[in-house]
């Protein structure tokens, strides 16, 4: 019986000629696809088509819309959707031949989403750009995690990070899906990797600080500043302050951390 294996912003690369507005309207359908939350993203993604003429917006949002149709187990919308963006990109759309493939697989046409995924293959193999195959594989496991495939997801992220170990956003895309599954032990492996890899900026510190803040919100199941204040360990409110300070110092804008920050960072 054939199984599919069926996304940061990884896309983001791709995005070059949309104006800004959809580019951010495209971020906004993606992150509620990230989410779940389909019906919004199908709304998202929609406005997009109908707003955004670019080819690229058009192809994105055509993605998104397939991803989304494919969450909703509207598998001919999402058919559609994905047909609309193999066209628009010329038949070299991986992210589209992966929702459909998914969506012929809940249909029961093994056949063809088998032949999507030879597609696939033959794509990536083709790419001879190490850097872009490795790109496609961290796009594959992006989508595996948004159709809540997370073995699959994994595996294609290790793919991506064996082809193109020396890319930090790689290790971020890890960190962040650990996050999600509240396994914060590995979240933070891939987080410490990126500072070995030598990116040490705002958004590295930004992301550790806002997982360690989760973490500690779901472990003491408060949100309230003062409790988390009083029940931290000692060991918690150090690795905490140190990521916090660091993002502070380098510009983060934030009330509630710069109080968190006055009331336990010494």
């Amino acid at each position: 019986m054939f199984i599919l294996c069926a996304p940061i912003s990884l896309q983001a690369q791709q995005l070059i000629t949309m104006s800004n507005k959809c580019y951010k309207q495209v971020q906004a359908g993606n992150k509620q696809n990230d989410l779940g939350q389909y019906q919004e993203a199908l709304v998202t993604f929609n406005k997009v088509l109908k707003d955004c003429s670019a080819k690229d917006a058009k192809e994105e949002g055509n993605v998104g819309k397939a991803i989304a149709s494919n969450g909703l187990k509207q598998y001919e919308d999402a058919i559609t959707s994905a047909n609309n963006a193999i066209k628009v990109s010329k038949q070299g759309n991986v992210m589209a031949y992966y929702a459909r493939s998914y969506a012929y697989n809940n249909l029961g046409r093994t056949e063809d989403a088998k032949a999507d995924i030879v597609k696939i293959t033959d794509l990536t193999k083709k790419n001879k750009n190490v850097k872009a195959r490795a790109t496609m594989f961290a796009q594959l496991a992006h989508l595996d995690f948004q159709l809540n495939m997370l073995a699959e997801a994994d595996t294609n992220l290790n793919k991506a990070i064996e082809i193109d170990p020396g890319n930090p956003a790689f290790f971020v895309q890890k960190g962040d899906m650990m996050v999600k599954i509240n396994n914060y032990d590995d979240a933070f492996a891939a987080y410490d990797k990126v500072l070995d890899l030598g990116k040490n900026d705002l958004e590295i510190y930004q992301i550790r600080t806002e997982a360690r803040l989760k973490q500690l919100q779901q472990k003491y199941v408060t949100t309230d500043i003062k409790e988390l204040s009083k029940r931290m360990t000692k060991p918690e409110k150090t690795s905490l302050c140190s990521d916090m300070k660091k993002a502070l110092d380098l510009g983060l804008r934030n009330l509630q951390l710069d109080l968190l920050s006055t009331m336990i960072c010494e």
